[in-house]
């Protein structure tokens, strides 16, 4: 009965293990709503779980109850792992395909855009700025006095500065070699993007230019001079020229003269001459000549970057990598600033020229402004129809692989469904079997009621029967005793009887009927010995 008991505790046990098994094999369909990226589910432990269970439950279940557990865990269990894979194969899917599917945004794109032809506009005028030039062909002279330039100061210790603004070989400026802080500041003709520097020296006796620095502005007076580069001449007598790393729009030059060779008393100057192009023309032919060279190489790289679905290059992958991510350091905003504000450092701002020149005519700056804003708003709307390709061509891939996923994802609901259905029949079919271990239970509970009171009546009967048997060996042990009593005394007697015998016969010799009272002994303590000799060996058996 202990063991029949100890058998319905566990078959209790198994079932509630066989619920918590089943909830561990809903937990995928759980987990594919609900999973996060990048998780990857480790089942081992869960299914380490479900075949111990399984294992209780076969030990202690009925052949009808294990034929059921094993075919649920073998049809179960296969289906567990394919599910418990399949997140694994989507996340590493997913991986693949939605870095590049991605597309960047506006900002970022744009940005990218102007910092390519920035960088493409800004190598191509170090080297290819083309100089205006006058009607007979020859260079146009922003610091000539005849084409409207002056000289607004020089160092008081100066003489002559003006000189350097015209041609003739005579006439030179001035100072002395040990004056300290000698400069000149010239205004040129009109608003230039300077790009070449010439300088010479044709007074034989005196001291040539070795080392200067030169600056500008486009306003005067100014606290703040541009740095356009530090020279150094050569210690010849004819002219020099030096061209500018990085071309700049000013209007005002200052020439600070640093350093001299030799060691004559003054230090002279014959002519300073400025080359380059005015804002003007140099607005013309960005629009009509620059712009088109600028964009043709965009073209192809925009057409690049729409047509290739997996971008090689690592600036793609990273931007893509940052744009999916969300944690990229230096967002679209920063980028775009970045970048407006480099083009602000290349391309002064009309509106601030205008405010700062107060007494110069405006026209040419208006035109100005009005060629920055045609160009901003050409370059604008080329990068608008680049980015609504490139986003054209991403989304249909992104809806494409979309489409894909939610058929697949279908077909996985569909196995689910299906998986569902024949975990709730086998759930019925539990619960059947349920109620048969119920009535089972009822039944044998009537039985163990019925053996209690069984039991009770056998033991009262035992110990009825132990006080008997008590009872018999005491009583035993009684006649026992008393056998022995009386076997003695017979002896006794018998051993009185024969020495008395013994005893007279040794008296009376010469007696005839001595012999016969010697031999006639009672016989009723024979009987009485062999009696009691009969009972002490029945009761020693």
């Amino acid at each position: 009965m202990q063991r029949s008991r100890e058998a319905l505790l566990q078959r209790r046990r198994a079932k509630t293990q066989l619920s918590l098994s089943l909830l561990f094999v809903l937990w995928p369909l759980i987990f594919l709503f609900s999973r996060a990226h990048g998780y990857t589910p480790t089942p081992s432990v869960r299914l380490s779980n479900w075949k111990e269970d399984k294992h209780r439950q076969c030990k202690t279940s009925n052949s009808a109850n294990k034929c059921l557990l094993k075919e649920t865990h073998d049809y179960i269990l296969p289906n567990y792992k394919e599910d418990c894979d399949t997140p694994t194969v989507v996340d590493a899917q997913m991986s693949d395909h939605l870095p590049w599917a991605v597309p960047l945004g506006l900002d970022e794109f744009k940005s990218r855009a102007i910092s390519s032809k920035i960088k493409s506009g800004t190598s191509g005028s170090s080297g290819s700025v083309m100089h205006r030039v006058e009607p007979g062909g020859a260079e146009y002279n922003y610091a000539s006095a005849s084409m409207g330039a002056k000289l607004l100061g020089s160092n008081k210790e100066a003489k002559g500065a003006s000189n350097i603004l015209s041609r003739d070989k005579d006439k030179y400026l001035r100072n002395p070699c040990s004056a300290e802080d000698k400069f000149v500041i010239i205004e040129l003709s009109e608003e230039t993007l300077v790009d070449t520097i010439e300088i010479a020296n044709f007074e034989h006796h005196s001291s040539n230019l070795k080392a200067f620095e030169l600056l500008g502005s486009l306003s005067f007076p100014t606290d703040v001079w541009v740095f356009l580069g530090n020279f150094t001449a050569s210690n010849v007598r004819h002219a020099q020229r030096f061209v500018l790393q990085q071309p700049k729009w000013v209007r005002y030059l200052k020439l600070n003269l640093q350093s001299h060779y030799g060691s004559e008393f003054y230090c002279t100057l014959s002519v300073v001459e400025v080359y380059g192009v005015d804002a003007v023309e140099r607005m013309l032919e960005d629009l009509i000549h620059t712009q088109d060279n600028l964009l043709a190489p965009g073209d192809g790289n925009a057409d690049k970057m729409t047509v290739s679905p997996h971008p090689n290059p690592p600036e793609s992958e990273d931007a893509h990598q940052n744009t999916f991510g969300g944690i990229n350091s230096y967002p679209a905003s920063d980028i775009s600033s970045a970048n407006h504000e480099k083009l602000n450092s290349n391309v002064p701002d009309p509106v601030e020229e205008i405010r700062q020149q107060v007494g110069r005519m405006p026209g040419d700056t208006v035109l100005k402004i009005l060629m920055q804003k045609v160009r901003t708003l050409d370059l604008n709307l080329f990068v608008l129809e680049r980015y609504m390709e490139d986003l054209n061509t991403r989304y249909v891939n992104i809806f494409k692989e979309y489409s894909k996923d939610i058929g697949g994802k279908d077909i996985l609901i569909q196995n689910i469904k299906e998986d569902i259905r024949n975990l709730v029949d086998q759930q019925d079919a539990i619960t059947k079997d349920g109620s048969d271990l119920k009535s089972w239970k009822s039944h044998i509970s009537m039985q163990f009621g019925h053996l209690l009171r069984d039991n009770a009546v056998l033991r009262s009967e035992v110990n009825e029967v132990r006080r008997k048997q008590a009872s018999l060996e005491n009583k035993g042990v009684l006649v026992f005793l008393v056998c022995c009593i009386f076997s003695m005394l017979v002896i006794l007697r018998l051993s009185l009887d024969m020495a008395t015998s013994v005893y007279r016969v040794l008296q009376s010799v010469n007696r005839t009927d001595c012999s016969r009272k010697f031999c006639a002994v009672s016989s009723s303590w024979f009987l009485l010995l062999l009696n009691c000799i009969i009972i002490i060996f029945i009761l020693t058996l």
